[in-house]
This record gives structure tokens, sequence and C-alpha cells, in this order.
């Protein structure tokens, strides 16, 4: 084990969640294998602009992944402008791009296969009897449906979608759950989503083996939190814990 690193207290995941009267999941890579899917589609979508532009977006698409679909094409929009390169109205802008993106994901997104062991958890869960909710950068609609169409849809008691930033879907959560920040659980696997959780006030546990960035990189900074992350959604895997994380020891 990399010195960076230690148990935490060997908890298997599904206890380690169980423990919460909340879970919250992030939908793309954690419950749906889709990260690259969708990077594949804004490379398809932006594929007239000049490629270092291109690139430029997918990097910062990755490191912001999570963030709401207006404000990733808002933020390619004004980097177009800067260049010359896009039109001075971003809202048309994003109902060109972001139209032609979701037509993209509507052929593609709900044949997205499951993470590895997500049905397994959330069925484990689910027959526990512990309220489940989804918090995702991903429009509300789209969601459902890559959902329904996994079969996983019947498990959550709501599915908020990117129309709002999560931090705020996560107080929409606690306020339909009548539950403190303190019991809830967001489960994600981006950087947004540790910073929606921290601006919520709830626990966090990221998922590593489909996200873009190391654990070190994405728990930094943590104000003392806890800064425990697992490989994937096997529930009877190890919870880990990044030693020098949050000013911990």
């Amino acid at each position: 084990m990399p010195a960076s690193e230690r148990p935490a207290d060997a908890v298997r995941l599904v206890d380690a969640l169980a423990g919460h009267p909340v879970v919250v999941f992030d939908l793309d890579g954690v419950i749906v294998d889709s990260n690259e899917l969708k990077v594949d589609c804004v490379r398809e979508v932006f594929a007239q602009y000049p490629p270092e532009l291109v690139e430029e977006f997918t990097a910062e698409f990755r490191r912001t992944f999570g963030r709401s679909r207006r404000d990733h094409f808002a933020a390619f929009h004004a980097a177009g402008a800067r260049r010359g390169l896009a039109g001075p109205d971003p809202q048309e802008f994003h109902d060109r791009y972001a139209g032609a993106y979701a037509a993209l994901l509507a052929q593609r997104y709900r044949r997205a296969p499951l993470c590895a062991h997500a049905g397994e958890l959330i069925a484990e869960l689910s027959a526990r009897g512990l309220p489940l909710h989804v918090a995702t950068g991903t429009l509300t609609a789209e969601a459902v449906g890559v959902l329904d169409a996994a079969g996983l849809l019947g498990a959550f008691d709501s599915v908020l979608g990117g129309e709002e930033p999560k931090s705020r879907r996560l107080g929409q959560i606690l306020e339909y759950s009548g539950a403190a920040p303190a019991d809830a659980v967001l489960v994600g696997d981006s950087r947004q989503d540790v910073l929606a959780a921290d601006a919520a006030g709830t626990d966090f546990v990221l998922v590593t083996r489909y996200g873009f960035f190391p654990p070190e990189q994405v728990l930094h900074d943590r104000s003392g939190r806890a800064a425990r992350f697992v490989t994937d959604l096997d529930p009877r895997g190890p919870v880990r814990e990044l030693a020098t994380a949050g000013g911990r020891p």
C-alpha cells in the first residue's frame, strides 16, 4: 500500500454507506461507465473547430467533469469568442452545440454499460431499505432514461439533474429527506463532486476506477474532512483514506 494511503479501519463500502440515512450517487463514472463516451461526443460536436481549441476544452471538460452542461458549453463559447471563432450570442451557441451533443447522447447513452458492481451495490443498499438518490450534471430526463434502460430507476427515491448545480441538488435531497447534511453521503468521481459535497456539508466517498485523475489530486485540501475512496462499487471492497489529506496524520 502506498505511504499516502491507509485503510479506514477496513470498513467495507456497503457498510460505510449503510451508516448514512441518505445515500446520493453521482451518475457518470459511478453508476454508468460513460465518462469517455461523453468526451468522445464533445470532440465530435466541436470537430469543425481547431484541434488545439478542442483539446484545450476537453482537458477542461475532464478537469471539471460533473459541472452542468450549460457551464461547460459556456466555457467553450467564451474560449472560441476570444479567438474570433464563435459568434457573440452565447444562447445561440448553446442551443446549436448543446442540441447536437444531446442528439449524440440520445443515440449512445442508454447503451453505456454499468460501472463495475454498480447494480450489485445498489440492489444491496435498496434491500436494506436505505433511501437512495442520484444527483448528476447530466440533464434529468437523460439520467432517468439511462437508469431506466439499466433497470435501476426504481431503486432511487429521486433523480436530480444538471439543470441546477449539484450542491443545490444535494440541498434539495436533504430537504426532501428531512435529513441533516451530516446524515448524507455523496458517492462521486470528480473534483466537482467533492466541492459540491463540501458546499452542502455532506460526507463524500470517491470512486477512482473511471475518473480522470488520481485521488491525491481530487481529494486535496478538504479542510480536515476525511478523504475516503474506493476503486469501484464492490460492496465488499475496502474503503481507503488518504493519510495526508485534510490535515490528517
